[in-house]
């Protein structure tokens, strides 16, 4: 430095130091922004002192300041040398740090090099990719189109489908409500047989009483001929011994054969009477077996048991000739006609046989009405799921429709920069895929 009094070398080497980092700040324009805040105050306080010396070293114009010159400067030196040791120290962490940075900035070129390759290729895939959407849009507009048609042609199917299940229910309520009319009649019409059938069953169990009465009473005839049998068996007997006595051989044997012939008689009355006991017993049995079964064998085994019991009557009758108690007794069995309860039974089995008709005809009617309800219910659950399938694809419907409107509204309203389409397409394809899967499953559930 040329200045008109020589500086101390201390001070040169220190104005050296600051050229040299005013040329390095020269070359490196950008580095100052790099140091901090204490290195920046540290560089302004050393240029403050330089400056300060420089000033008192031009001013001194004698003797007396060269004396004070020296007087400090041995002050100085001392300070110097720790200024510039730390400045030493401070200088070569300054090097160290512009170094760090020239390699820093080196590393920060290739990235930003790298960078700006990068971006011109996403670039270049970007434009592809907004061709390519644009090419997608235009077919997936196409598409929902077409799907919108086909749309309307199944609903229009649909309501004609409608139409042909309601058709059918009303016709399948019609036939059960005639079902349900022919039941009601055949109901009245089993009521009825019913009801004559008991009217039947209590006449036939009067008659069996009034049988039960008869026999009682033939019963009791059967014990007076008892007795009166064994009165004749003793007068016979007071007979034979008179006759012994008066030795009439003649009238004995007479009144021999005579009481043989009233034994047979008894005997047979006897063997009659048990018949009858052993059928009344029978008779007894079958009726409760009647009471139990009620079925169309009890009236034919009654009526062979009155049969048996009208046979053994009338043979009692034929043989028991002596009384004309008997014999009016047998008239009036015989006033009873046989043919006419073989018709009453007829009648009996022919309306158990209708009344058996009816009951399977309306059990028949019964299981149509049920097959009629379970298909009704079937088509009422096919219905249901049509309901519920139709009202999915709608609300679909209308959900991709409030979407293509919120997607078109967005595109009218803002302006999107070029990289934002391939975003703003992500959703429209995904919104189209769900339609194209959402007409897969209504083709394959149609089918």
């Amino acid at each position: 430095m040329d200045c008109g009094l020589r500086l101390p070398p201390v001070i040169e080497e220190v104005m050296d130091a600051a050229d040299d980092l005013c040329e390095l700040k020269a070359e490196l324009p950008g580095l100052g922004d790099g140091l901090t805040d204490k290195e920046r105050v540290s560089l302004d306080d050393n240029e403050e002192k330089e400056e300060k010396k420089m000033d008192v070293g031009n001013g001194e114009k004698g003797l007396e300041e060269e004396k004070e010159v020296k007087e400090e400067k041995v002050e100085d030196e001392e300070r110097d040398e720790k200024t510039r040791l730390e400045e030493e120290e401070e200088l070569e962490e300054l090097r160290a740090h512009v170094v760090q940075l020239m390699l820093e900035l080196e590393e920060a070129r290739e990235v930003s090099q790298r960078h700006e390759e990068s971006y011109n290729e996403l670039q270049g895939l970007l434009e592809d990719e907004r061709l390519a959407s644009a090419n997608q849009a235009e077919s997936f507009t196409k598409q929902i189109q077409r799907l919108q048609a086909q749309l309307r042609s199944v609903q229009e199917e649909l309501d004609s489908l409608e139409e042909e299940k309601a058709s059918e229910l009303w016709e399948a309520q019609e036939e059960l409500r005639v079902a349900q009319e022919e039941v009601q009649e055949l109901q009245q019409a089993a009521e009825e047989a019913a009801a004559e059938r008991e009217n039947d069953i209590a006449l036939l169990q009067e008659e069996l009483c009034r049988l039960r009465a008869e026999l009682e009473r033939l019963h009791n005839t059967t014990q007076e001929y008892e007795l009166e049998l064994t009165t004749l068996r003793a007068e016979i007997s007071m007979k034979n011994q008179r006759r012994e006595e008066q030795e009439q051989t003649g009238e004995v044997g007479q009144l021999k054969d005579k009481c043989r012939s009233l034994m047979d008689e008894c005997q047979s009355l006897r063997n009659d009477n048990q018949h009858l006991a052993e059928k009344l017993q029978l008779l007894e049995q079958q009726q409760q077996r009647d009471r139990e079964e009620q079925d169309s064998l009890k009236v034919a085994e009654e009526q062979a048991v009155k049969s048996e019991i009208y046979m053994s009557i009338l043979q009692t009758e034929q043989m028991d000739q002596v009384e004309p108690c008997l014999q009016k007794n047998s008239n009036e069995n015989k006033a009873v006609n046989p043919e006419e309860k073989i018709e009453d039974l007829y009648e009996v089995f022919t309306l158990q046989d209708q009344l058996k008709q009816a009951e399977e005809r309306a059990s028949q009617v019964q299981r149509e009405c049920e097959g009629l309800k379970g298909e009704l219910l079937e088509l009422q659950g096919l219905y249901e799921s049509s309901q519920k399938e139709r009202a999915e694809l709608e609300a679909e419907l209308h959900r991709c429709r409030a979407e293509l409107n919120r997607l078109a509204g967005r595109k009218a309203q803002n302006s999107c920069p070029p990289s934002e389409s391939p975003v703003l397409s992500i959703p429209f394809i995904g919104m189209v895929v769900i339609m194209a899967l959402i007409w897969c499953c209504w083709t394959e559930r149609m089918s």
